[in-house]
């Protein structure tokens, strides 16, 4: 199939819904469901009636030819995302618009730049200037700081059965999604994952580059910093080393593995698998030892010297053309930099793999993984929406099978496909138009179609769809086979600690102590990584945090967690 004659057919689908839609509102009758079809080319298929036929149930029926659809009249919702360097979203993907076709929903989406999103996403909320529905960045921190603020739909009256059964059932089956609540309440919506393997953060390395100069295998993160010595003394052009997203990037996904934590990148708080407590990372002890690692790296000349300003672009730039060597960040996106190394002349060898997880200067492996049930994704609705009753409806839908396939897997007929076995499978010729494709065969499908767990989607996948699309195109490889069985295989990771919910009273505390805390933190991390700060002084900084009241936060998270495990 060429790709321009599926540009055609997605054409002719929407033109024939707007004008399905248009007939509608005059006489209140048409063939929407039927014509569209017939003009698109899409088959019917047993598994998608009954779809239709569970959704006509669950929506309420609006409409006898058009089972899914939530209004007779079209509603537009809008929504505020993040946009992603590796799959680039847009406003007229195929799936936002089948989304419109199955329920008369008309998705309006601002996408914010993901460099900008979390100082937009501040901006917006706290002037209670948002979209009807907006994706909450940071989490749970977000929903702790602004959740009884007011500016976010209270959600518990919807979780029944009758009103939102397909995320109902999801909520019964996840019994952790009872921490997101706050004062009993639920303010966001959580991304559930469909099929999801769990990788993570993990370490890696040009591995052909080990194997060619007799590099052994680091087994601990000081011959990690070795083997990268030594790869920069035979490479003296390469920088060893690089990330993105700046320091705090950098401490989120190294921090946890050297022997401390951080909860994400703008907040220290974490659950230590190890001490089974609560621990503000900066503000313990073994933070000094990540500071110095981080340090030691930067001396040796192996870190990124500018590793507190790098984008996602640049790391991609950087790795994917020769000149590093090295990433601590997820770990999947290693394939991708191994097939744009293999198309440039000379290195057709490269090849980028995970390493096991190396043992930190305690002695420890540890690592967090992704998660795979509840990946920490949420949305919140603005309370001042419009047609809030719709909109529920519409997020119910897209926790359906009906809503899933679509936003997984895009429109039936042009890139997916029923099988025998009911499930949606992506069409062949469809999926080869992306073979080659930049970052990947797989992300540029993903961002054809607007679909999978980084566009609007609340049963996600993405391990699935895209080793579906990787065995397709034929770059499923032995090297991706390794990557799996070292993943699966390393005991050192554990699935994330979902946390507990707070009171009014505690979310209130921790958000003002954590603003005066950050406050003294944000300028002092790249002082001690650069070294113009030596790390033993890193206890002045602890003294700091705890006189602002840091321990106070810790002893909220563990009582609040206590409370959790108790009822």
């Amino acid at each position: 199939m060429k790709k321009k004659a599926v540009t055609q057919k997605l054409a002719a689908m929407v033109m024939t819904t707007v004008l399905a839609a248009t007939t509608l509102a005059g006489c209140g009758n048409d063939g929407g469901e039927s014509s569209s079809q017939e003009s698109s080319g899409a088959q019917a298929n047993s598994g998608s009636s009954e779809n239709d036929s569970e959704a006509s149930a669950e929506n309420g029926g609006q409409n006898d030819e058009n089972p899914s659809w939530i209004a007779d009249e079209p509603i537009t919702v809008s929504v505020m995302l993040s946009d992603n360097s590796q799959q680039p979203k847009r406003q007229d993907a195929p799936a936002h618009e089948e989304i419109f076709r199955k329920t008369n929903i008309q998705l309006e989406f601002q996408i914010v730049p993901a460099a900008s999103y979390e100082e937009k996403q501040s901006v917006v909320l706290g002037t209670n200037n948002f979209p009807d529905v907006i994706y909450l960045q940071n989490g749970t921190k977000d929903i702790v700081q602004y959740g009884t603020s007011g500016i976010f739909e209270p959600l518990m009256q919807y979780v029944n059965e009758e009103t939102m059964p397909n995320f109902y059932k999801f909520w019964q089956q996840y019994p952790d999604m009872k921490k997101y609540l706050l004062e009993g309440e639920l303010y966001a919506f959580p991304v559930v994952a469909r099929d999801e393997s769990a990788a993570g953060f993990g370490p890696v390395i040009r591995m052909d580059l080990l194997e060619k100069h007799d590099i052994p295998i680091p087994q601990t993160f000081d011959e990690l910093l070795e083997a990268l010595a030594k790869l920069h003394e035979i490479y003296p052009d390469t920088i060893p080393w690089t990330g993105r997203k700046g320091t705090p990037q950098l401490l989120a996904t190294t921090a946890y593995m050297l022997g401390s934590g951080m909860g994400g990148r703008t907040d220290g708080m974490y659950y230590d698998f190890d001490e089974k407590k609560y621990i503000f990372g900066p503000a313990s002890e073994n933070f000094k030892e990540v500071l110095g690692y981080l340090n030691k790296a930067y001396e040796m000349g192996v870190l990124d010297p500018e590793f507190a300003t790098t984008t996602d672009e640049q790391m991609d730039s950087k790795l994917s053309s020769g000149k590093s060597l090295f990433y601590l960040d997820n770990s999947g996106f290693g394939a991708n930099y191994t097939a744009k190394l293999n198309q440039i002349e000379g290195y057709e060898d490269a090849r980028f793999q995970v390493l096991p997880i190396p043992e930190n200067s305690f002695g420890d492996r540890r690592a967090v993984a992704y998660a795979a049930d509840l990946p920490g994704r949420f949305y919140a609705i603005n309370a001042s929406a419009d047609n809030k009753e719709e909109i529920i409806k519409l997020i119910d839908w897209l926790y359906s099978k009906e809503g899933s396939d679509i936003t997984n897997y895009g429109v039936e007929g042009v890139s997916f496909e029923y099988g025998e076995d009911g499930e949606p499978h992506f069409i062949e010729d469809y999926v080869m138009q992306f073979k080659g494709a930049e970052p990947s065969d797989y992300y540029a499908v993903f961002a054809d179609q607007g679909i999978t767990k980084l566009d609007f989607c609340f049963w996600a996948g993405n391990t699935r769809m895209g080793s579906e699309i990787q065995k397709i195109t034929g770059s499923w490889t032995d090297l991706t086979d390794e990557y799996w069985e070292i993943i699966n295989n390393d005991s050192a990771y554990v699935q994330p600690h979902i946390n507990p919910s707070l009171t009014e009273e505690e979310a209130e505390t921790v958000q003002d102590i954590l603003a005066e805390v950050n406050t003294i933190l944000e300028p002092e991390y790249n002082k001690y990584i650069m070294g113009t700060e030596p790390v033993d002084n890193w206890d002045s900084v602890i003294k700091k945090c705890e006189d602002a009241g840091v321990r106070q936060i810790e002893e909220i998270y563990n009582a609040a967690e206590a409370r959790a495990n108790a009822q």
